[in-house]
């Protein structure tokens, strides 16, 4: 399979999940939640971003054991878009939280919803365990999905601090995925284009992406039940692209 009529697979797989109808981010746009019932979910999205030094870090130290260059410098970009200068998104998202009445310590007791526990776990499970590449992978389209002008990040920043109320510094962090996703989100897809050239790799590479496609998934999910108090996981919009082997019954 050549590079490009892989990545083209790989969107396939992301279009099984278009985040802009999941639940989390629909209901923001369409202005089905309520105010407080936001501030609940983005309690859950604080719980998770905190997360983001663990992964990143396990991402750059298999890049560097394994002597895969090319990944890291991808890596280090987004680590340090994510996590340098004088505030890192946990921080940024902290923001919300005070706007909404809520203390760092308070966000920090908070008990992960079964969505969001499960989020975090895969993201530092593929992190660990698997290649750079492979975690490169697991973040590349969800976060195509989310930045770039007109896309998911933008509408919920603007309905956040317009019909909500919100103030921007509060909702900063849309802002940021708005500006800064796509950025991750291409240089990660370059990243496997570049890569991705053996049907080995490949493999895993896909495997990766669906993990990281049903993992984010899984974190909106976990927004929703904390807002509702349901233990309910959204479907997605179409038909899984599963590759089954084929079934041969016994005469």
């Amino acid at each position: 399979m050549t590079n490009d009529d892989f990545i083209a697979e790989l969107w396939g797989y992301a279009e099984e999940v278009p985040m802009e109808q999941h639940p989390w981010f629909e209901g923001v746009i369409k202005h089905r939640w309520a105010r407080e019932q936001i501030i609940l979910g983005e309690v859950q999205h604080y719980l998770r971003v905190r997360t983001n030094p663990i992964f990143f870090g396990y991402m750059a130290v298999n890049a560097v054991s394994a002597k895969e260059y090319a990944v890291m410098e991808t890596v280090l970009e987004n680590f340090m878009e994510e996590l340098g200068g004088k505030r890192t998104h946990m921080d940024i998202m902290l923001q919300f939280l005070e706007e909404g009445g809520i203390s760092r310590e308070e966000a920090d007791s908070a008990e992960p919803a079964p969505g969001t526990l499960a989020a975090i776990e895969m993201i530092i499970g593929c992190c660990q365990r698997r290649s750079a590449l492979e975690g490169v992978a697991m973040l590349a389209f969800v976060e195509s999905q989310l930045g770039g002008e007109g896309k998911i990040s933008e509408k919920v920043y603007r309905e956040l601090t317009g019909h909500y109320g919100f103030s921007p510094r509060a909702a900063e962090t849309y802002r940021l995925h708005a500006a800064q996703d796509e950025g991750h989100g291409s240089r990660q897809i370059d990243a496997i284009r570049l890569l991705a050239n053996d049907a080995a790799t490949q493999n895993k590479v896909r495997a990766a992406v669906k993990l990281g496609l049903t993992a984010f998934t899984l974190e909106w999910d976990g927004h929703v039940q904390a807002m509702t108090g349901k233990r309910e996981f959204w479907s997605g919009v179409s038909d899984l692209k599963l590759r089954q082997p084929t079934v041969r019954l016994k005469q």
